[in-house]
């Protein structure tokens, strides 16, 4: 099944567009993995790579809000998601006003993005591995470099299928 999701925020919102498997993983629906669960504790880095093993990551993005609304048209055509995501965190409702009316005939679903934040930066940290004396760091300093608000959005992909 292919998702689009948005993770809004106040000025700029990450985006993800994913294809996963319409049959249940050996997770099985319902049985959340860890780095999804809201309020989870910390977990080990072998969830995501299990995860992650399941999806394939079409397109990913970090942009503002106006950019983000100019383009949706063209990834919802060059895409075709089955599912329409956005996060019910920050700017959701103002976000999901404009959606409604810019895109009124899509149904868009909202996602629980509590915590998001937290594992979507462990999640950027396993595509991009702190390197010298950076992974010398615990894991709560290290700060990516740049927005990792797509890596939230991915999240909420993998929240909505296994859910």
């Amino acid at each position: 099944m292919r998702y689009l999701a948005i993770d809004p925020g106040t000025h700029k919102a990450g985006v993800a567009i994913a294809d996963l498997p319409d049959e249940p993983t050996h997770l099985g629906r319902g049985a959340i993995p860890a780095p999804l669960q809201a309020g989870n504790p910390p977990y080990k880095p072998n969830h995501f790579a299990e995860l992650l093993n399941t999806v394939q990551i079409l397109h990913r993005a970090v942009l503002p809000i106006e950019e983000l609304l100019e383009r949706l048209p063209g990834w919802l055509e060059q895409y075709a998601p089955q599912r329409l995501l956005l996060g019910a965190g920050t700017g959701s409702k103002a976000l999901l006003a404009r959606l409604k009316v810019q895109f009124p005939h899509l149904r868009w679903e909202l996602v629980e993005e509590r915590d998001t934040t937290l594992h979507a930066r462990r999640l950027y940290f396993h595509f991009h591995p702190p390197r010298g004396w950076r992974r010398l760091l615990p894991m709560g300093l290290r700060i990516p470099p740049e927005p990792y608000d797509d890596y939230a959005a991915l999240l909420l992909i993998f929240r909505a299928h296994h859910s």
